[in-house]
């Protein structure tokens, strides 16, 4: 009897996984429950390993078929973050461009560890978010050698976003993104080529802070602003011709409506780095190898991820950098 029920688990189970799996490859966030799904999708697949030992401690063999279907799945949303590549990549002077995503933290005020995190890896260029008036002019000061040149967009009461360049910002604006907080577009050159930057902050969903009541409505609210930042970015961008690089607090995970926008037309970084043997804690880095991302490195263009890494050293914040080097093709 224990054994068919658990033939019954497996198989309800099973059902489950694909439906999600379909209503998110056609539908993607069009309610409010299936975005609160397409949150935590890494967990729905918690189960497989134990009931494959199950399965094999009563030697029900069969009943493992409608799993490896859970597996083929969740290694078709994840493959990069489970399989290393056989040699660790190598970062070469010169012909490469560093970048840093970076939220700070609205209320951190160890600005000297910020700026610690900032010089010790000098990237060429810094995307900043919940960056306040305060902790602008503190870093600008402390930055103001190898980051002569900034940019920060207008203030919000939990922070704005900000670039920190170490080449000269040949063009800027502030983007509005119809909610929350704007974006940062910079153009740098480097050795004659330019680049367009862009510090992005998404709205996030804070659902903590909401009744029980409205979570619903917030959800579905919140979604369609999230899917519309994202549409003004892709919209701002595809004007650009050259390469562009997005350092994005986007709030939301690989398999939200907002990442699907912005994959259309951009490439994550660490999805296309992948993962290498041999780079764990080189220089305080980590690969970014992580199943739920918030920070991401996108970008188009002339450029190819060699290290996409997170700096294990937050500087105070509660958001670990992104630290990613590109190749200039």
């Amino acid at each position: 009897m224990r054994s068919s029920k658990l033939g019954v688990f497996i198989a309800g189970y099973s059902v489950s996984i694909l439906a999600w799996f379909i209503s998110w490859l056609f539908i993607g966030d069009a309610t409010w429950w299936l975005t609160l799904i397409n949150r935590i999708v890494p967990f729905l697949f918690i189960p497989v390993p134990f009931l494959f030992g199950w399965i094999i401690c009563i030697r029900r063999f069969r009943w493992m078929i409608p799993l490896l279907i859970q597996i083929f799945l969740f290694t078709q949303l994840y493959t990069p973050y489970l399989f290393p590549h056989s040699l660790s990549p190598t970062i070469r002077d010169g012909n490469t461009l560093k970048v840093m995503t970076y939220n700070v933290l609205f209320s951190n005020s160890d600005y000297d560890a910020v700026a610690g995190v900032i010089l010790k890896y000098l990237p060429d260029v810094v995307a900043s978010q919940e960056v306040q008036p305060k902790i602008m002019n503190e870093l600008e000061k402390r930055l103001e050698n190898e980051y002569p040149y900034s940019l920060m967009g207008t203030q919000n009461d939990y922070g704005t976003t900000a670039v920190f360049s170490r080449h000269p910002i040949i063009e800027s604006s502030v983007l509005d993104l119809a909610a929350d907080r704007p974006a940062v577009v910079v153009k740098i050159k480097i050795n004659d080529e330019e680049f367009t930057f862009v510090a992005v902050h998404l709205l996030a969903y804070n659902l903590w802070w909401t009744k029980p009541k409205d979570i619903p409505a917030t959800i579905m609210e919140r979604t369609f602003n999230q899917n519309r930042q994202a549409e003004i970015i892709l919209e701002r961008l595809k004007q650009e011709s050259g390469t562009v690089i997005i350092g994005c607090d986007c709030n939301s995970y690989e398999t939200s409506s907002s990442y699907r926008i912005l994959d259309e037309w951009l490439d994550n970084s660490a999805r296309d780095d992948g993962w290498f043997f041999g780079v764990d804690d080189m220089l305080g880095l980590q690969q970014d190898n992580y199943l739920q991302h918030i920070d991401y490195v996108w970008y188009r263009g002339t450029v190819e991820p060699i290290i996409v890494s997170k700096v294990t050293d937050s500087g105070g914040s509660d958001h670990l950098p992104v630290f990613a080097v590109f190749s200039i093709k």
